[in-house]
């Protein structure tokens, strides 16, 4: 079976992230065909690749595309086993879990931008961003008990929060017990790791992503 998958930058493509994590943590051969982001013509190029909103990421399987992050893990989870618990409980919960990432979280996306490669970046953290830092916070504490992974082995949910993790890395959100070790749990996994390696080797820059740099 041969997939492309259409992605964005490695260093600020949290979406891109999570479909590159799932297709490695499943161990299936695939390429790679990156896009860039921000630019005039980004959205038109995806959607003569086949994704239909022009954004990343995109799986490309034989003839068949499909876009959205959730309906490629779907997609892949019907041929590989891996994607989700094998537990129809664990199953479940890791859906919602990663149901949750999708639709939430939106004051903590628009004021922490994915950008793998900085530290020390400061940026306003209104009530509504401490509100999803502290959702995210509960649910590492309540479902990492014991130094696990979220749902039993790592899988698709601890995949859909890696990007988080690398934001509170990024803009100094330091979170203690569980959830703290959870965090560092995942960003040492060795896939995390790659990905994270390979964003910092890129050479572009995406200015408007480069937020929360301290005054000159």
């Amino acid at each position: 079976m041969a997939y492309t998958l259409i992605l964005g930058p490695k260093a600020y493509s949290s979406w891109s992230m999570r479909a590159w994590l799932l297709l490695r943590h499943l161990q299936v051969p695939f390429e790679e065909l990156t896009v860039d982001l921000y630019t005039a013509g980004s959205r038109e190029a995806v959607r003569r690749l086949g994704g239909q909103t022009g954004l990343v990421p995109v799986l490309q399987d034989g003839d068949l595309t499909i876009w959205d992050t959730p309906a490629i893990f779907e997609h892949l989870h019907e041929a590989h086993p891996g994607v989700w618990p094998a537990r129809r409980d664990r199953r479940a919960r890791a859906r919602s879990l990663s149901g949750e990432v999708h639709s939430s979280f939106n004051a903590l996306r628009a004021a922490m931008p994915v950008n793998t490669r900085a530290r020390g970046r400061i940026v306003e953290r209104t009530a509504e961003v401490e509100a999803d830092i502290a959702r995210v916070a509960e649910i590492w504490d309540a479902q990492a008990a014991g130094g696990g992974w979220l749902c039993g082995d790592f899988g698709g949910a601890d995949i859909m929060f890696a990007p988080i993790a690398t934001r509170f890395q990024t803009y100094g959100v330091t979170l203690g017990g569980t959830a703290g070790a959870y965090q560092a749990r995942l960003l040492a996994h060795p896939l995390v790791a790659e990905w994270l390696r390979l964003g910092a080797a890129e050479p572009g820059v995406i200015a408007e992503l480069e937020v929360g740099l301290p005054p000159a």
